[in-house]
């Protein structure tokens, strides 16, 4: 992928003799004749962005910021021809969630230095053998290399090194990558610089993973970043005056870039339904649905509860949480004080977040007494009224009898919970995965571990 505009640098101009004199050049079309000399390799030119919408064409975009300051102080030094220390290529690493902006904080580092991108889908390169796998790698490199100076963009870079199977690794593959990473070609007047962008970092070989200069991570925006993200995105919409786009980044905790495309979309399709329902009970006509659409519409607070509400069903489908039936304190009789001790303990935070600040992190509730107590009520309460992702996880499940899967299992469990944050992680029949130390009665340790 590269820019879409295509650029002329003059090099020479040739002119009348009594022209030397002057200041410039009048150009006629009638008599002056453009010669194309071959191509050249140079900056990409400063020109205006023409994209009207101004989180998309922005430099610094809201909530990757940071990333992107990050990735120009990375790789600005090895843009300096004069610097020969630097022999190495300039590599980095940048890890994020799926959706999470990697490509777009690429685009606006590529913005800010003035260089070409090309863009790499690792998935294309993978082939049946590791000869062929090993053949496109280095084209790939090679071809990056006829447009610099420019970032050569490794997409999902983690399903290159591994066998057809994707269970082992493929060292061919392997040491070819790490050598075109560490090896510079020094008959470039200007450089290519490499960035890798993954979901899953852990997945990514060692030797590959150690390969690059720098590692980056992409987290999960602040209510602040959030809010920031919600008004460039929104900038281009007609909102309806009661929406506060505050309380709707408290809302969307976890939410990514792309979750957020995602929830405009979703809210914009429910505020189209809620007016078509009002003004328009039966179907439309084509002349009628085409004036409704060049007319707009306001998107209402309403809406995007609505389509919150989808993406939380979604998100919590994706991560294998199970469907929480609404259940309220109304329909839990008695536990007064166990009521407010979680409450306390849960959404004490969500709504002052300032006590976190204050050094308040533990959350663990251990409900214990006789089966019937409603201590699977309570965990579900506790999910309907905080609108939190609820997993649900028997003790049991997690125990493997392989060695090393039972703790990963265990792993991955909060690793979904950290994707869908605000979470709750309910752990039932905790005793029998985490008995008293040393008294589990296994040869291997398992249950210590």
């Amino acid at each position: 992928l590269r820019w879409p505009e295509l650029y002329f640098k003059v090099k020479k101009i040739l002119g009348m003799v009594e022209a030397k004199q002057s200041e410039g050049y009048l150009l006629d079309t009638q008599n002056t004749s453009l010669y194309l000399m071959g191509s050249t390799n140079s900056a990409v030119p400063s020109s205006p962005a023409y994209n009207s919408h101004e989180f998309w064409s922005s430099l610094s975009p809201a909530g990757l910021s940071d990333v992107v300051k990050q990735l120009c102080d990375a790789l600005r030094p090895h843009l300096n021809s004069r610097v020969s220390a630097l022999s190495s290529v300039s590599s980095i690493l940048l890890s994020g969630p799926s959706g999470s902006g990697k490509l777009m904080a690429v685009r606006a580092v590529c913005s800010c230095l003035n260089l070409h991108i090309f863009k790499v889908n690792c998935v294309s390169l993978c082939s049946d053998t590791s000869a062929a796998t090993e053949e496109k790698v280095q084209m790939a490199f090679i071809q990056a290399q006829h447009y610099h100076p420019c970032v050569l963009l490794l997409k999902d870079i983690e399903v290159l090194g591994r066998d057809r199977d994707g269970l082992g690794e493929d060292a061919r593959v392997i040491a070819t990558l790490r050598q075109l990473l560490l090896d510079r070609n020094p008959a470039l007047r200007h450089p290519v610089l490499v960035i890798g962008t993954t979901c899953k970092p852990q997945d990514v070989p060692t030797d590959v993973q150690t390969a690059f200069l720098h590692e980056m991570k992409i987290e999960a925006p602040s209510e602040e970043q959030r809010r920031l993200m919600l008004s460039m995105l929104t900038a281009s919409l007609s909102l309806g005056k009661e929406v506060s786009l505050s309380k709707l980044a408290r809302r969307t905790a976890g939410f990514v870039l792309g979750d957020f495309c995602a929830l405009l979309s979703h809210s914009s399709r429910a505020a189209c339904t809620r007016i078509q329902a009002l003004s328009f009970p039966g179907e439309l006509s084509e002349e009628v649905e085409r004036d409704f659409c060049t007319a707009g519409f306001p998107v209402l607070e309403e809406d995007f509860i609505v389509a919150v509400d989808q993406m939380h069903d979604a998100h919590s489908q994706a991560v294998g949480a199970p469907k929480i039936p609404s259940v309220s304190w109304q329909d839990v009789g008695g536990l007064q004080e166990v009521k407010k001790e979680i409450l306390d303990t849960i959404q004490l935070p969500l709504e002052h977040p300032e006590l976190l600040s204050l050094g308040l992190c533990r959350s663990g509730v251990l409900l214990y007494g006789p089966p019937g107590t409603g201590k699977t009520l309570l965990a579900k309460a506790v999910a309907t009224t905080c609108a939190m992702t609820f997993i649900s996880v028997k003790g049991p499940e997690l125990i493997n009898m392989y060695i090393g899967q039972s703790e990963e299992n265990v792993r991955n469990v909060f690793a979904r919970a950290r994707v869908a944050a605000p979470c709750i992680i309910f752990f039932d029949e905790l005793d029998s995965l985490a008995p008293s130390r040393g008294r589990s009665g296994d040869s291997g340790g398992v249950m210590d571990r």
